[in-house]
């Protein structure tokens, strides 16, 4: 009489968790680069809301602001959570300020920065002003 056996070898267990592992070594990296790039979207998202918020603005007052949140005296109405003048994004992964373009007046030009919080901090800085230049060219 044959017994018959029926289960999983450890053999055979150990080679699912090294095929496991290397699908998954492969994918992760992979996954975290589309994550950087969908969240960007959110930075690129508030730049381009506010840059159109400042067009709005020197349509009425022939000049940019680089006052953005609600508490300031003159400038866009922005909520300032953070208490510094920085604007979040709807998803809170940048941070937007803006200032006088280099080598221009705030008369002439606005320039927006949208800084990489949190997860992604790694990503740097994007970088849009009222002459229609976004920097980094490779992350618009």
């Amino acid at each position: 009489m044959s017994k018959l056996h029926s289960g999983v070898t450890l053999i055979e267990l150990m080679i699912v968790i090294v095929v496991l592992s290397i699908l998954v070594a492969l994918a992760y990296p992979s996954y975290q680069t589309q994550m950087i790039e969908n969240r960007r979207t959110d930075g690129q998202r508030i730049l381009l809301e506010i840059m159109n918020e400042q067009q709005k603005f020197y349509s009425r007052n022939s000049t940019y602001t680089a006052d953005l949140v609600a508490g300031g005296t003159v400038g866009l109405t922005y909520p300032d959570p953070n208490g510094d003048g920085s604007v979040p994004s709807d998803k809170e992964y940048y941070l937007v300020t803006a200032r006088a373009c280099p080598t221009f007046t705030i008369n002439q030009c606005v320039e927006l920065t949208a800084t990489p919080q949190g997860g992604q901090a790694g990503d740097g800085t994007l970088i849009y002003n009222s002459h229609n230049i976004k920097t980094p060219s490779g992350k618009w």
